[in-house]
């Protein structure tokens, strides 16, 4: 029978990460849940981990996992409903219903939401007039119609799920010189490439790929390459920290696959490291420039995104510089796996893991809020640090 924790310290921090229940064995499988833990012997919540099929909605307890740092093991307990919720995966309807349930309670959350719609995101941004600019053209799609106008105008565009996250349900087409289309996409690393010479056909692997998920259409980017013509892109964690600041935990280049349309499952690098090997022919100047117009652009959409839907204790940026030197945003994550921060920085990438612990001790016993826009923008904040 598993033990009761009848007291313990506040807050009591839950992480939930997924629909079905997990073993104890299993929990060795979640490298990055480990690393949560071992952030917590510094921030010293009480901190769980569960899955939805581990919470007894009636009897408001939770069969949840902690690590045990004197056994050095896994082990499971009987906790009640946690002070406040970081959610770490899962979703659809029965994700839903259990945090409108936990909203209903009064639990608060790190983040307002679990998942961005990557179209109602792009909209919503798109009238914040400090964003806008680094939107690339974006529309929802209602009928095929709208991905031949964008292909027709744009020559190459990206369609992708309005939700997904790991660069799944993306695909990359672009117009022939010479008649038909060339399409692309990543499955689990492995890059698939494929012509059609007509537009029906194109519409026909469309539907196969997406099925009847919500789609929107993007004008690529024209993003910087390393050699070999490997597509680069950013991923940059931003996080409130325990005095409720903006902080840029980290920033890291993510050099693609060889032809690859994402740069998902790619190599990540420092980005004071690795930047001016990306722009080669810029001066220490235009660097130091370059590298002032991010942070800059970083905290416009975090502060965006907070506008419109609350205050959020930690967002993934994924974003691109383009041959010219133009930041566009790719999309913001609400889960951030955290995979390319801890492939480039190591150990360093630490207070990515620690920074969230300290915040939820920061809104324990604070009422629930949505952030107003006076409020962010009078909040300081800070740049990322130099590597050592």
């Amino acid at each position: 029978m598993d033990k009761e924790v009848t007291s313990h310290n506040r807050p009591l921090v839950g992480v939930i990460f997924g629909i079905n229940s997990k073993t104890l064995k299993e929990m060795d499988s979640y490298p990055r849940l480990k690393e949560i833990a071992k952030a917590n012997v510094e921030a010293k919540t009480t901190l769980i981990f569960f899955c939805s099929e581990d919470v007894d909605i009636s009897k408001k307890r939770i069969k949840g996992t902690h690590y045990n740092f004197k056994t050095n093991r896994w082990e499971k307990k009987q906790f009640p409903f946690p002070d406040i919720l970081y959610v770490r995966g899962g979703s659809g309807k029965e994700m839903d219903a259990l945090l409108a349930e936990f909203d209903r309670l009064g639990i608060k959350r790190i983040n307002p939401i679990y998942a961005f719609n990557k179209g109602d995101l792009y909209e919503l941004l798109d009238q914040d007039e400090n964003v806008r600019q680094y939107l690339p053209p974006t529309k929802n799609v209602q009928t095929m119609a709208q991905i031949r106008g964008m292909i027709r105008e744009h020559g190459i565009v990206y369609v992708k799920a309005r939700r997904g996250r790991k660069g799944t349900q993306v695909m990359r087409i672009e117009k022939l010189r010479h008649n038909g289309y060339l399409y692309s996409y990543s499955i689990l690393g492995y890059l698939v490439r494929k012509r059609v010479n007509t537009m029906e056909n194109l519409q026909k692997a469309i539907k196969s790929f997406f099925g009847s998920r919500p789609m929107i259409v993007q004008r690529a980017i024209d993003l910087v390459r390393a050699s070999n013509n490997r597509l680069c892109d950013f991923r940059a964690e931003l996080q409130r920290n325990k005095q409720g600041e903006i902080d840029i935990v980290g920033v890291c280049i993510r050099v693609g696959q060889q032809g690859s349309p994402i740069t998902t499952h790619s190599s990540a690098y420092r980005y004071n490291r690795y930047i001016k090997k990306v722009f080669p022919h810029y001066t220490n100047e235009q660097i130091e420039e370059l590298k002032e117009n991010i942070n800059r652009f970083l905290i416009d959409i975090y502060i965006g995104v907070e506008e419109v839907y609350g205050r959020f204790g930690e967002i993934g940026i994924d974003f691109g510089v383009d041959r010219k030197g133009k930041i566009w945003l790719i999309e913001c994550n609400a889960q951030s796996a955290k995979v390319s921060i801890v492939k480039a920085y190591g150990e360093k990438a630490r207070i990515a893991f620690l920074n969230p612990l300290e915040y939820a001790k920061a809104i324990y016993g604070q009422p629930r809020f949505r952030l107003c826009s006076t409020e962010t923008s009078a909040m300081e904040t800070s740049k990322m640090p130099r590597d050592s």
